[in-house]
């Protein structure tokens, strides 16, 4: 099992707005908790009370209309063939299936009736808003505000706190209409808005590293070990496992949910960086874009570092002979620039002068000014400032 443990995105505001979203999740999920446990509390006297009921007459008391029926009762049908065929069908009463129907319609409409109508089932609005708030079980919950925690402070910080929860909703909306349209059946959860929300931070961070946890249980010895990795790969691991999961077309778990939500949070996260709704941070952040920007450009070297571009030497600060920036344009192949002619001093005026983060004092030529360069030293890409 690999647990997500936090990442390296520092924030330059507090993500408030993640914070209550997380706590109204809890409570959300108490209010949940209380009433479907006073529901339960009733529930042997409703069991006696439609004892001689037949299935479409309790169908009838507990408000379950006749689709929800047939699917109540497809999903009974293969767990009753399952048990029939381990046990001799002579131990079974006639109407052992009727039973399981009921029970089954008991737990989901009475027990959870106070949920219910929050629950995602169809295209209404109390299910579609509502769904994003409820969990299955503790487990459910504490998974999701793991990952609403470690993904969903980066992303408030980043966002503002105004922007975050309005976002968060509409992710979780269409989220839920891709598992209406591609999947089905009722369901809860925050899985699909969380999958936008990472969606967002794969656009928004995906150099920054995650420090997660590999546990591992070996003869009954738990194995615990820490890996840290680039947010894209561990990612891509989890949108892997949901694609393979939807193909499969079964199981309990929305895939297409959270295939949705995320599909929808990269989309914005894209949308938000054009329109510089959002702006990086060049000191210790680089967006998709910005990557795959750097690709499709030719990377200018820093004034010194290629003798090819310019036949003077960052390291001893003195020029270069003739032949050997000639054998050095030879060697390297970069953008393409005026020499400086041999014998001149260097125009000074024509020169950006700042720093590398690894402490080497580096020059670039001013055309050059907002562009992507290496270091000299570290080899590392910095970003060229402008002229001041």
């Amino acid at each position: 099992m690999i647990i997500p443990w936090r990442v390296d995105v520092p924030q330059d505001r507090w993500p408030i707005s993640n914070w209550l979203l997380i706590l109204g999740i809890i409570a959300a999920f108490v209010f949940q908790t209380i009433s479907i446990r006073e529901q339960r509390s009733k529930l042997p006297d409703k069991i006696e009370e439609f004892a001689n009921y037949s299935v479409e007459d309790v169908a009838v008391e507990l408000g379950v209309d006749e689709q929800q029926l047939k699917e109540i009762e497809r999903s009974v049908d293969k767990t009753f063939s399952k048990v029939k065929d381990t046990f001799d069908q002579k131990v079974f009463p006639t109407d052992f299936k009727d039973l399981m129907v009921k029970h089954t319609m008991l737990q989901q409409y009475f027990v959870w009736e106070k949920v219910r109508p929050f629950i995602l089932d169809r295209f209404q609005l109390k299910g579609l808003f509502g769904h994003i708030w409820l969990h299955g079980g503790i487990i459910h919950l504490l998974g999701n505000l793991l990952f609403l925690w470690i993904f969903g402070n980066a992303v408030c910080a980043k966002i503002g706190n105004v922007a975050y929860l309005p976002i968060y909703i509409v992710l979780g909306v269409l989220a839920g209409i891709a598992h209406l349209v591609f999947q089905g059946g009722a369901v809860l959860g925050a899985s699909g808005a969380i999958m936008g929300i990472v969606g967002i931070y794969l656009v928004f961070f995906p150099e920054n590293e995650i420090t997660c946890y590999f546990i591992f249980i070996f003869f009954l010895r738990p194995i615990i070990r820490e890996f840290t990795l680039s947010s894209y790969w561990m990612i891509l691991f989890w949108l892997a496992f949901d694609i393979f999961g939807a193909t499969m077309e079964g199981g309990a778990i929305a895939y297409f949910a959270h295939l949705g939500g995320f599909a929808v949070g990269f989309g914005l996260a894209i949308l938000m960086l054009k329109m510089k709704w959002v702006v990086m941070e060049d000191r210790y952040e680089k967006s998709l874009l910005q990557i795959w920007k750097g690709r499709n450009e030719p990377v200018p070297e820093l004034y010194g570092s290629n003798h090819g571009m310019f036949p003077y030497n960052v390291e001893t600060q003195t020029l270069e002979t003739a032949k050997n920036a000639e054998q050095g344009k030879m060697e390297k192949k970069t953008v393409e620039v005026e020499k400086i002619p041999f014998g001149l001093e260097e125009p000074k005026d024509e020169l950006i002068r700042f720093m590398c983060f690894c402490g080497k004092k580096v020059k670039a030529p001013v055309k050059y000014a907002g562009k992507v360069a290496r270091c000299p030293r570290c080899k590392k890409q910095v970003k060229i400032p402008e002229k001041l």
